[in-house]
């Protein structure tokens, strides 16, 4: 901590550096200014946490050079002293939120209770802004240089040489309690607890500041967990720990190294793992969307499985476990899939009733994958028992629009004015009637319209135009072309073939 001493009597600061014992304060350099605009100039070089400054001093006045001061982008917390117990300096100096207004002559045991007041106040801060920038490092919103700026401050305040980065999952207490459980323990330290999502997800890193002290830190992390658990066995936590880093540079990495540990603890056995027990994640890619998406969209139809599906969740699952892939990422991608079966079942009512819907709150509450897994199938199989007793239902509206087609060749017979006439997604439509028919929609359409246009040819006179217009099809050169194209030859020569007699 940096303290700086701006009075323009020598014998104040003779007086301070003997009568207080500043290293016990957490002060660790300090330096001197003797009038208002040495102590600016001093002040934006120095970048003191704390400024203890007279009112009186040549050039600048002490509330001069605190003005002067509100425009740097790291402020001292300020204790004024003064010989003068007036209402107007007081006044400004709170508007320039000077923490402290001590009179002369000064009071050691007073400064030394501001001072303590201030280092606390700092000390505070720091851990917070390093708590942000952290948090914003998982969430993609702070960059890893912020990080290590904040590190590389809070390290020096807090006193930090060496730390480590733990990533725990489970349900756990608020990020105070977390905090306040290593800090009470045996070893000295200073612990940073960075919630990411509600009772589930913490990076929490830890310092100490001797390197004796860090080999102790897994330990630490082990009673803090079983001090989270007391009186809650069926709590599950995994904690994954990183190496013992001793620059703030390497926090990122490190904060990497836990998370892959904690990824670790997703698809084994235990609790505590500590790197390097596992190999690094990788990544999930387009082409594994693209994959899965489709085995999906086909198996959550009206006609599925359910042992097609489960052996599909236990192949992805397989998945996720070679690729170590963030548990995270896992509830996310098991969330896109449970929102996809719920698109599909929900506009032909085939939604149980009392059947909960996945939210990524519902997810992490499983913190092992084999419990995901296990809730995840038993989800999906509740909506596949439905769905398959929806199938004698799915058969006859197939067969009732094959009949409203049969009826209504000339009419408008696009898959969205049939799926509107019948109430349903249009998609769906055309999944449910590929897999009841075994051709798509159009296609069963076109044929319907040929067969029709073929039978009033070989028994009319009609002339093509006409035929075209009663069969649905845009104009004569339209269902020249089409009726070549199903049937081989033209209208003229399929009319001028010789027709069997009865």
């Amino acid at each position: 901590m940096k303290l700086l001493i701006a009075d323009d009597q020598q014998s104040l600061h003779i007086f301070l550096e003997k009568m207080v014992n500043w290293s016990s304060l957490g002060i660790t350099e300090i330096r001197h200014a003797y009038d208002g605009k040495e102590t600016a100039d001093i002040a934006e070089q120095f970048k003191p946490e704390l400024l203890i400054i007279d009112v009186q001093m040549p050039y600048l006045n002490g509330i001069q050079a605190l003005k002067q001061l509100q425009q740097l982008p790291h402020k001292p917390k300020s204790i004024i002293l003064s010989a003068y117990d007036e209402f107007e300096y007081a006044r400004e100096a709170l508007r320039l939120s000077v923490a402290q207004y001590l009179l002369k002559p000064v009071d050691t045991v007073l400064l030394e209770s501001a001072v303590k007041e201030l280092i606390e106040e700092i000390r505070l801060e720091s851990k917070q802004k390093l708590q942000q920038a952290i948090t914003g490092l998982i969430r993609g919103e702070a960059s890893q240089e912020e990080v290590q700026a904040a590190a590389h401050s809070a390290f020096r305040l807090l006193d930090v040489s060496h730390y480590a980065v733990f990533t725990i999952l489970g349900e756990l207490p608020d990020a105070d309690t977390i905090e306040a459980s290593f800090e009470r323990l045996d070893t000295p330290c200073i612990a940073v607890a960075c919630p990411i999502h509600n009772q589930h997800y913490v990076a929490l890193l830890v310092g100490v500041s001797r390197a004796d002290e860090a080999d102790t830190l897994l330990q630490l992390s082990g009673e803090a967990s079983a001090s989270w658990q007391a009186g809650k066995p069926a709590i599950a936590i995994t904690i994954g720990a990183s190496a013992i880093g001793d620059t703030p540079e390497g926090l990122p990495l490190l904060l990497a190294q836990s998370k892959q540990e904690a990824a670790c603890g997703f698809y084994e056995a235990g609790a505590l793992f500590s790197y390097p027990t596992g190999a690094a994640e990788q990544p999930w890619t387009l082409q594994h969307y693209q994959l899965y998406d489709k085995a999906f969209e086909e198996k959550l139809s009206l006609s599925f499985s359910q042992s097609a599906l489960s052996e599909l969740m236990e192949e992805m699952f397989s998945t996720f476990t070679r690729l170590k892939l963030d548990p995270e990422k896992v509830y996310g991608i098991c969330l896109r899939y449970a929102d996809m079966a719920e698109q599909i079942v929900k506009p032909a009512k085939q939604l149980p009733e009392n059947a909960e819907s996945i939210t990524l709150s519902v997810l992490r509450k499983h913190s092992k994958a084999s419990e995901l897994k296990t809730f995840f199938q038993a989800w999906m199989s509740s909506l596949a028992h439905n769905m398959d007793t929806a199938a004698d239902r799915t058969e006859d509206v197939i067969n009732r629009i094959r009949s409203h087609v049969e009826l209504n060749y000339s009419e408008d017979l696009s898959l969205q004015s049939v799926a509107d006439a019948f109430r349903m997604d249009k998609y769906q439509l055309s999944r449910m009637f590929k897999q009841q028919i075994g051709v798509n929609y159009w296609q069963y359409v076109m044929q319907i319209r040929i067969d029709k246009a073929a039978e009033l040819l070989a028994e009319t006179s009609l002339k093509n135009s006409a035929i075209a217009e009663m069969t649905g099809f845009v104009d004569e050169s339209h269902f020249s072309k089409t009726f070549k194209k199903h049937t081989g030859v033209s209208p003229k020569d399929y009319r001028a073939k010789p027709r069997p007699t009865m």
